[in-house]
């Protein structure tokens, strides 16, 4: 008894120990889901004989490159966009003042639910100037602590790649010798799985970002590659990043055209359709399959933790908690007995998906 409660409060000080350095938490976390992208291609290459040190370099200057001449290729049409929005950005907040109008003597509301654009001006001129040094200094300071810890996780990634022996034996050894081998079973387990999700979530999210860009220009909503561009990024978040990235869009096309909104919608819905029902199942296939509720749970916890960054470690870290749980209880608990009443095997959703685009290529190949 004395042994347990012993233990409840030892976790219960770890937990808080770790809250309180969260920032150094966070930066692991980042640091080690880096590590697993780029590891994937150096170990890639060192299985075709190129050591780790030039294949770091190699995958280090590929990524470069490929950010390079996208900015390139996009790069000045974003930054167009970009300050035609903010060109356009009175404009349109007076047009959304006056829908927003329409929309209340419509309902007959007399309360003013959205502001003047003249408070706005007012409001936002009087909290730059009241304190307009202190916020530039803020906001530096942010800026210089944000550069510094991408610059630890950097070199902190680039060791850990080059060599990461030194550090998986070093994990290991912590455990019983006669469990060490187990222990580096589950260690691959975890990093095959997360490997996996990241993968089908990288190719999911260039997939979601040109077919609603090129939905957007085809609806006729202004800034289709920006919005499309944040729609691919957003879609590394489960759930709530689709759901945030449809808002910008709608409130355009309510402002230009109201009934450009419902072509939105369908186009959103239309784009999450083929993402799910095809691009998903071929993609994750192999990888962790998690429950939605698990998902947003999950979410939940490492926002409320970590914040924005925390949102996007979510699902890796629940992806390996989930092999971790499989792997130290789920076998174990199936080793202590036999079920009497063993729920029915099913074929995975993803299983069935994918069953049925073979089925399908197969029949258009016949007819072919």
């Amino acid at each position: 008894m004395y042994a347990g409660i012993g233990l409840v409060f030892a976790i219960l000080l770890g937990l808080y120990f770790l809250y309180q350095v969260r920032v150094v938490v966070l930066v692991f976390l980042l640091t080690l889901l880096v590590s697993i992208i780029v590891d994937g291609p150096v170990s890639y290459l060192a299985r075709k004989g190129l050591g780790r040190g030039w294949g770091t370099v190699v995958v280090l200057i590929g990524i470069t490159l490929v950010f390079g001449l996208a900015g390139l290729a996009l790069g000045s049409v974003i930054e167009n966009q970009v300050q035609q929005l903010i060109e356009s950005f009175p404009t349109l907040l007076s047009n959304a003042q006056d829908l927003a109008e329409e929309v209340q003597s419509a309902l007959g509301l007399e309360t003013n639910i959205i502001p003047s654009v003249q408070q706005l001006f007012t409001s936002a001129q009087s909290f730059l100037s009241g304190d307009t040094v202190s916020t530039v200094l803020g906001v530096g300071a942010n800026v210089a602590n944000i550069l510094s810890l991408a610059g630890v996780i950097l070199v902190a990634t680039i060791f850990a790649v080059l060599q990461p022996a030194p550090l998986v034996n070093g994990f290991v050894a912590l455990f019983p010798a006669s469990r060490r081998v187990r222990v580096r079973e589950i260690l691959d387990k975890m990093y095959k799985a997360i490997q996996r999700w990241i993968l089908g979530q990288l190719v999911s999210m260039v997939v979601i970002g040109v077919l609603f860009t090129i939905a957007l220009f085809l609806v006729g909503v202004p800034f289709a590659l920006l919005l499309g561009l944040l729609s691919g990024l957003l879609a590394f978040v489960p759930f709530i990043g689709p759901l945030i990235s449809i808002i910008p869009p709608i409130l355009l096309a309510l402002v230009e055209n109201p009934i450009s909104a419902l072509f939105v919608v369908l186009a959103y819905l239309v784009v999450q359709g083929i993402e799910s029902n095809l691009i998903h199942p071929v993609v994750m296939s192999r990888a962790v399959s998690l429950h939605p509720a698990v998902i947003i749970f999950a979410l939940l916890t490492m926002g409320t933790l970590f914040g924005v960054v925390g949102i996007v470690l979510a699902v890796p870290l629940a992806a390996a908690l989930a092999v971790l749980v499989r792997e130290l209880w789920i076998k174990r608990m199936d080793e202590q007995g036999t079920d009497p009443n063993p729920p029915e095997e099913e074929e995975s959703t993803v299983e069935q998906k994918i069953g049925q685009l073979q089925r399908a290529a197969k029949a258009l190949f016949r007819r072919s």
